[in-house]
């Protein structure tokens, strides 16, 4: 099972999912599932097709039954199960069996399918933080899924709803990437990516001003005149070997660690426009370390961990300098 598996908490991000959105899920079979296969149970397909055909119910009683007949653990249990969530009847229901399958069956090949299910029903309940995680959890702990652009277009959705459009731009570049020329979901990664103009535009003019570090005042730019007398009393400039003394080590805060380069940089992204700066250190394990800072001591640090729990989840922690 997956390491975020352990906390459970995080899989209700997605909230309650009312009923009239629940009903919506068998009308949209095709969304983001992968081609049947030949050797898939004949009665999920047989059920499938019942419910584009409007029969709901038979196809739900069709399902039930698969499931109680499989083995709880064999791929044929997690298939219904999966199923199941596709089509209930109620958003509860729904969002149950996905995180069932999500949860206890996370090396399963249904699982990142559940995740997919769980963060669009997330943001078309309104919770864009739940389905933006939902889907980076996908892009992070599935790196070889077929669903990694079409989970990159939900969570860039999602990053708009948050009010993150750096990083809901950087994952709808990689959705749009990712695509593997599937024509209908470019055209919709491009309707969604139209707003990227006007945030890089913003970007662009906020990169052309001065940086100055906050909580200090902008440099004295005031030019003395040459041969302008000193004021009496001031002490002599120091040599100037002295001015390089090598700066104190600093402490930094792990955000998280991946192995995907894309959810690293989306999370870099994510952390700068929070106002925070950060890097990505790979480790002999070749995770990828996100980490913010530096801080000037560890109470500043432990501090920063606080809020970037808040802002990103996870469990942030203060690294020590080495």
């Amino acid at each position: 099972m997956r390491a975020w598996a352990r906390g459970q908490g995080g899989m209700g991000a997605s909230g309650v999912v009312t009923t009239a959105l629940a009903l919506t899920v068998p009308l949209c079979l095709c969304a983001s599932v992968r081609p049947l296969q030949a050797q898939e149970n004949p009665a999920i397909k047989a059920a499938i097709q019942l419910a584009a055909d409007g029969q709901g119910d038979s196809a739900r009683k069709l399902v039930a039954l698969e499931l109680s007949r499989a083995k709880p653990g064999d791929s044929a249990y997690v298939e219904a199960l999966y199923w199941r969530g596709r089509l209930a009847a109620s958003g509860d229901s729904a969002e149950s069996d996905f995180r069932r399958v999500a949860i206890q069956y996370s090396n399963s090949r249904w699982a990142d399918e559940a995740l997919l299910q769980l963060s669009e029903l997330a943001l078309a309940a309104g919770n864009g933080a739940g389905s933006l995680q939902l889907a980076e959890r996908l892009r992070n702990d599935y790196p070889t899924s077929a669903l990694r652009a079409r989970a990159a277009l939900w969570a860039g959705r999602a990053a708009f709803e948050v009010g993150d459009p750096v990083t809901a731009c950087a994952l709808l570049d990689s959705a749009r990437d990712e695509a593997s020329g599937d024509v209908e979901f470019l055209n919709r990664v491009t309707f969604y990516r139209s707003r990227c103009a006007g945030v890089l535009a913003r970007l662009h003019a906020d990169s052309a001003l001065p940086a100055v570090r906050a909580g200090t005042a902008p440099p004295d730019t005031t030019r003395r005149a040459v041969g302008a007398a000193k004021p009496a009393g001031a002490p002599a400039p120091a040599p100037a070997r002295a001015a390089a003394a090598a700066p104190a080590p600093a402490f930094e805060v792990q955000v998280r660690a991946t192995g995907s380069r894309q959810g690293a940089d989306a999370l870099l992204a994510r952390l700068q426009h929070a106002g925070f700066t950060g890097r990505i250190v790979t480790g002999a394990d070749r995770l990828l370390r996100v980490r913010a800072g530096p801080f000037a001591d560890q109470h500043d640090a432990a501090a920063a961990a606080e809020r970037l729990r808040r802002l990103f989840g996870g469990h942030p922690f203060v690294v020590a300098p080495s």
